[in-house]
Order: structure tokens, then C-alpha cells, then sequence
């Protein structure tokens, strides 16, 4: 379960507003996801107030395991200063989640320049090395960054995009992270709400986007209520994914994911079929290039 719509704004709004859980809401929302047998929970300290509301939900549950983050300003930063500000981060994340182990740390929208920087590798394995995290990673957009991220053998895991109109990271990432074992958390499965009933509110400059879930939905002979299903099924279904994050803000989207992780993995003549949806333009892909 991916928390950064508990802790701020995100997504498509709805109604011209964006939607938000109040703070019990978004405890029991996750207290649902736990019963529903969801047990990987992904936040970070830029999203809000995601990682308190984790911590209290969770930060007392051996049986959940909870991937958070670390964002880094390499402008102006010393070496001293930045191995401080990690520090400070982690140090922060623990007392947020109300852990002493962070179970995955990440580094945020990670670039090659900053995994490449030997001060910021060496102080996450120095943390993993004194038992202060279990497993080091990297949240990456492009395949430089994640490229860059496994020529390290530094890392356990890549979080990287991957959906029915994303499938960038096909080519070149995942048989590179398939020979070198490590693991691949799936973001953006649903592209932040376009692969559901939300896309019809799309604005104009992304019209292609509207138009690609209308191709899917008419191929595929499907509803547009069984989108977000056939979209977290089709991630399930590769062999180099290990987990998939869904961005839940409703028992219903917790009950949909669960549903599609029940159903078996797609065939080749199916997944052959999907693979002709894929976009590959950046400014459509990358919803930071959005006008919303």
C-alpha cells in the first residue's frame, strides 16, 4: 500500500478538489489494508504526515514491514552536512514510524548523480551495517538512474513506474535487476488514477491519456469500473516485479487489489495483447509534467 494520498493531496481530483482522509480515517483504512492481508506499507517524510500515520497504525506490527525514504539536496551540501542530514532523516523516520529497524530505505527520486555520490552509499550501508536499517534502495524515474542504482551493487531494491502505458522500464531495467537480484517495487500501477474511472476528468493536454484507456477499454472488452483490476493484474504478472504498490484511499480500491492478487497471472497472448498500449512519452508519463 502506497500512503502518500494519507498524508497529502494527490492524485486526480475529484470534483476539482483533491480528496483527502481525515487522520482516524486514514489509521483505519490502513488497519483495513493489514486485515485484508496487506503487509508492505511505502511513505516517505515528503509526504506529509504519511509516516506518523503509518507508525501509529503500524509501528507495532512485527508482521508489517514498511518502506520509507530520504531526500537529498546535494546543492551547497558538504559531506559532513549531507551524512548528517541522512542521519537526521533516519533518525527522524524511526521515531515517525515508532521503530527501531527501519525495515527499506530508499533514496527519493533518485538520480544518477546521487547514487553515484559515495558519501550518501556509504552512509546508508553504514546504517544497515550498525542494524539501524535492513535494506538499502533507490525511487528512480529514468533507466540511467536505475542503471546507475544496480552498477552499484549496492542496493537491495529499485522502486521504479511500471503500468499498462508505461512500460519504459521492460527494455532495459528489469533484465538488468533479474541478473542481479534485486527486488522491484512497482509504483504508479494505476499512473496516478489514469487507469481508472477518474481518467474522464482529465484536462485537455492529456487527452492522449484519455484516449489510450478508451483503446484498452474497447480491446480488452472490458468496463471502465474493471480497469483498475485488469491494470494491477497486468504488473502481477511479470515475473521481474516482486511487489506492487496501490495508492488506496477507499476500502473499495483496498478490496480491488486484493481481488487482482487472487486471480492468476495473465497469459502471453494476453500480456502480448497489453504490451501494444504502451506510451512512451515522457511529459505524458511523468505526472510531474501534468497540468493539475
Amino acid at each position: 500500500m502506497g500512503t502518500v494520498a494519507l498524508g497529502i493531496p494527490y492524485g486526480i481530483p475529484r470534483d476539482g478538489l483533491p480528496f483527502t482522509l481525515n487522520q482516524e480515517e486514514a489509521v483505519r483504512l490502513i488497519h483495513y489494508a493489514v486485515d485484508k492481508g496487506i503487509t508492505l506499507f511505502d511513505t516517505a517524510p515528503n509526504y506529509g504526515i504519511s509516516e506518523e500515520l503509518v507508525g501509529r497504525a503500524i509501528g507495532n506490527r512485527p508482521d508489517c514491514h514498511i518502506a520509507t525514504k530520504v531526500s537529498l539536496d546535494l546543492q551547497n551540501s558538504n559531506p559532513f552536512e549531507l551524512e548528517r542530514a541522512i542521519n537526521s532523516s533516519l533518525e527522524r523516520s524511526l521515531k515517525n514510524l515508532q521503530r527501531e529497524v527501519l525495515d527499506i530505505v530508499q533514496i527519493h527520486n533518485a538520480t544518477a548523480e546521487t547514487i553515484e555520490h559515495c558519501i550518501i552509499t556509504k552512509t546508508l550501508l553504514k546504517a544497515k551495517a550498525t542494524g539501524k536499517i535492513r535494506s538499502i534502495g533507490v525511487s528512480v524515474y529514468d533507466d540511467t538512474a536505475a542503471i546507475a542504482a544496480i552498477n552499484t551493487g549496492s542496493f537491495d531494491v529499485i522502486q521504479v513506474a511500471h503500468s499498462i502505458l508505461d512500460q519504459r522500464k521492460k527494455r532495459k531495467v528489469f533484465p538488468m535487476t533479474n541478473s542481479s537480484n534485486i527486488g522491484i517495487i512497482n509504483r504508479s500501477v494505476l499512473l496516478k488514477g489514469v487507469l481508472t474511472s477518474r481518467s474522464d476528468v482529465l484536462p485537455y493536454e492529456l487527452s492522449p491519456l484519455k484516449e489510450a484507456v478508451q483503446k484498452i477499454i474497447k480491446t480488452l472488452n472490458i468496463s471502465i469500473e474493471e480497469l483498475p483490476e485488469t491494470a494491477i493484474r497486468f504488473c502481477l504478472s511479470s515475473e521481474s516485479v516482486h511487489t506492487v504498490l496501490i495508492g488506496a484511499t477507499s476500502r473499495e480500491e483496498i478490496d480491488t487489489a486484493v481481488k487482482a492478487t487472487a486471480c492468476p497471472p495473465f497469459d502471453d497472448n494476453m500480456l502480448k495483447i497489453i504490451t501494444g498500449f504502451a506510451l512512451d512519452e515522457e511529459k505524458l508519463l511523468n505526472p510531474s509534467y501534468w497540468p493539475l
